[in-house]
């Protein structure tokens, strides 16, 4: 499925992202994730920010990552995320590839929900706020 909307970072592994094999341990990639998730709702306007002004938190409430190569440290990586569902639950689509090579390392996906923050009531919909930041990008 191709995204309405998307961003992208460039990131570099650390040496606190390494497990003792020397590549990164897979419990970190959802940080990875993260800088590209953070850059695709600033673009779209509903940030963090945003979200609270809204008065709706958006936890995951799923994940997927399929890995295709290890990452490394000192490897400059392109991060990608992407919208793909948004009417009843944000849905984003990610990719990691080397920026040198473009070889895929990994892709994932994640799934949001609205919660009011006020009742803590899960939202069936999503709320106006995200649809209208997204508006400029729907077909």
């Amino acid at each position: 499925m191709t995204p309405i909307v998307s961003a992208s970072v460039q990131a570099v592994p650390q040496f606190y992202d390494l497990d003792p094999m020397g590549i990164v341990w897979h419990g970190n990639y959802p940080r990875f994730l993260e800088l590209a998730r953070v850059a695709l709702m600033d673009r779209i306007g509903y940030g963090y920010a945003a979200m609270k002004a809204s008065g709706f938190a958006w936890p995951i409430i799923d994940m997927s990552m399929r890995f295709a190569r290890p990452m490394r440290q000192e490897q400059w990586v392109e991060i990608i995320a992407g919208i793909i569902e948004w009417e009843n639950r944000l849905k984003i689509t990610y990719a990691i590839k080397d920026r040198a090579s473009g070889a895929r390392i990994m892709r994932a996906s994640s799934v949001q929900v609205a919660v009011s923050v006020a009742d803590a009531a899960m939202q069936w919909q999503s709320p106006a706020a995200l649809l209208d930041s997204l508006a400029p990008y729907l077909p």
